[in-house]
């Protein structure tokens, strides 16, 4: 059997704590959604060996300026050229590039958006749904590999904020194996320092 490194427990149970942190709790009225507030996201980004992860959780009108499904043919193109901008994440999450970080796994999800429109090949476990109290998320998880992590310092959001005017804050809990930090973005800093 073996064992898994020090470092990588040690990790693993800074990171927990980190996202366990009492200012980081909020009404959890949408399963495991926080609060939902228009004009705000959420961003973890945990660094572990080479890998790079990112994980978004955003009212869907930040993105899209709606929060129902997708109906018209003009939601649903909506919903595309948003998907497929945030699938280009190399642009959306800028690294260093002596780094060379490189996108490995992008997984986008909303209740209210089938996965097809998000670009997904295979769909999600539960079938979209609408929106019981009309706020409707969604979630996007980002993977990237990097060739030299050590010369990884920073992740830039910048992007995000352009493409999406609708982003007025983006809150960042940050877990890697030199800083755990919590901190805010805004439109005119969009930096994550990760050392």
């Amino acid at each position: 059997m073996s064992r898994l490194p020090l470092a990588f427990s040690a990790f693993s149970v800074i990171a927990a704590s980190l996202l366990s942190l009492p200012a980081f709790a909020a009404d959890d009225h949408h399963g495991n959604h926080p609060a939902h507030e228009h004009g705000v996201g959420k961003l973890d980004v945990a660094l572990e060996g080479n890998t790079l992860t990112l994980h978004l959780d955003t009212p869907l009108i930040n993105l899209v300026g709606f929060e129902h499904a997708a109906t018209s043919a003009r939601d649903k193109e909506t919903v595309q050229a948003m998907a497929k901008v945030l699938r280009d994440a190399g642009r959306m999450f800028a690294t260093d590039a002596a780094a060379q970080c490189k996108p490995a796994e992008i997984q986008l999800e909303s209740a209210v958006l089938p996965p097809a429109l998000l670009g997904e090949k295979s769909p999600s476990s539960a079938a979209p749904a609408a929106a019981s109290d009309g706020h409707a998320d969604l979630d996007g998880d980002f993977t990237l590999v990097c060739a030299s992590p050590g010369a990884l310092n920073t992740v830039d959001a910048s992007a995000l904020f352009r493409a999406f005017p609708g982003f007025q804050r983006i809150d960042v809990q940050l877990a890697t194996p030199k800083k755990q930090a919590a901190f805010q973005l805004a439109p005119d800093n969009g930096i994550i320092p990760l050392n």
